[in-house]
């Protein structure tokens, strides 16, 4: 009796880790796919991390601290953009970095900020949040890190909603164009 019952609790924490295995493979997958129909330089792609899928609960509901990540993201890169534009007083439009910075920071701000503001109820279990942390080219140019967020199906079939936060920090201070030319008080990076 004792071997039945230490033989199917075997089996079962096999099927257990192959259903967890299997799920993350199809994420990984999943997520490769929808990175090179939707960047604008998919082979430019370097994914640097993957988190471990997260339950999700609705595609309006963030954790507090999900919430002080997405914000924090948007304040780093206002704070770049004004720092690269003195204050929006000399914006430069070859500067292929901070363009690539305004166009992600207006689609979080279109996309998530009603979302954000206010209390979202959590709902039922509608499927997993991934995070993966990348860098890639713009079509400015450029190269930049962003956090890609996806909300993805409960039978890991299809991407339901993601959104791009970026990473600011140590090219903040480096000015990039977007042509060969030197800018006035701009130099040029790789």
């Amino acid at each position: 009796m004792k071997t039945i019952k230490l033989f199917s609790l075997a089996i079962l924490c096999v099927a257990t880790m192959t259903s967890c295995t299997s799920r993350e493979g199809k994420i990984q997958s999943l997520v490769n796919e929808h990175f090179s129909q939707t960047l604008e330089e998919p082979t430019s792609l370097k994914i640097e991390s993957v988190s471990q899928p997260d339950s999700a609960f609705g595609l309006r509901y963030f954790t507090p601290k999900e919430k002080g990540i997405i914000f924090k993201s948007v304040k780093d890169a206002t704070e770049c953009l004004m720092e690269r534009t003195n204050y929006m007083m000399d914006p430069n439009m070859n500067d292929a970095y901070a363009m690539t910075i305004a166009d992600m920071e207006m689609q979080v701000s279109a996309n998530l900020y009603g979302n954000l503001l206010g209390e979202s109820p959590k709902g039922a279990f509608s499927g997993w949040k991934v995070r993966t942390s990348y860098t890639a080219k713009s079509k400015y140019g450029c190269y930049y890190k962003a956090q890609r967020w996806f909300f993805i199906d409960k039978d890991c079939k299809s991407v339901i909603k993601y959104f791009d936060l970026p990473i600011v920090g140590s090219q903040s201070s480096k000015k990039v164009t977007s042509n060969s030319k030197k800018q006035k008080g701009s130099t040029n990076q790789k």
